[in-house]
């Protein structure tokens, strides 16, 4: 079970990873295509080949949301950059707008079955909350270094 988030505030900030377009339905089935790109940033370990790193940290993020959370978005995978030149030919680049989030904090446990509990939880929270589906993410720090015992910050920006 979540806590009730937290607010912070953060400043807009640019990001280069790897990208793919997807929706949650396609996710919940055996098509989805957010696994494969987990395994493909660990397998060609593109933390790597990011340039301008500001961080070691891993973010995931959700962007260009065509509606809700049942329209399509991005998922992106990479990390926070203090420039967006030198970008690799397979990488796309991201700009995260200032913004307002609520900030979940996930369970210890297996990094799968955490943040399918976190969002399940944050799809219910947010019917009575307004979220502006600008641009949300999950953070991965030094608690999410072991995948059967991850424990994450999901960012999710108010309207």
């Amino acid at each position: 079970m979540l806590h009730e988030p937290i607010i912070v505030k953060k400043e807009a900030f640019h990001a280069i990873g790897v990208s793919v377009t997807t929706t949650n339905e396609k996710e919940a089935s055996t098509e989805g295509n957010i696994p494969q790109l987990w395994n493909r940033y660990f397998q060609e370990q593109m933390m790597h080949h990011i340039p301008n790193q500001q961080t070691k940290e891993t973010f995931a993020f959700y962007s260009n949301y065509e509606s809700d959370e049942t329209g399509t978005y991005t998922f992106t995978i990479g990390m926070p950059v203090s420039s967006l030149k030198d970008v690799p030919e397979n990488m796309t680049t991201l700009t995260i707008p200032a913004a307002t989030y609520a900030v979940f904090t996930t369970r210890k446990g297996p990094v799968a079955e955490v943040v399918c509990e976190a969002w399940e939880y944050i799809w219910k929270w947010s019917k009575e909350n307004k979220r502006a589906f600008t641009t949300d993410f999950e953070l991965y720090d030094e608690r999410a270094l072991d995948p059967n015992n991850v424990q994450l910050d999901i960012y999710i920006a108010l309207a």
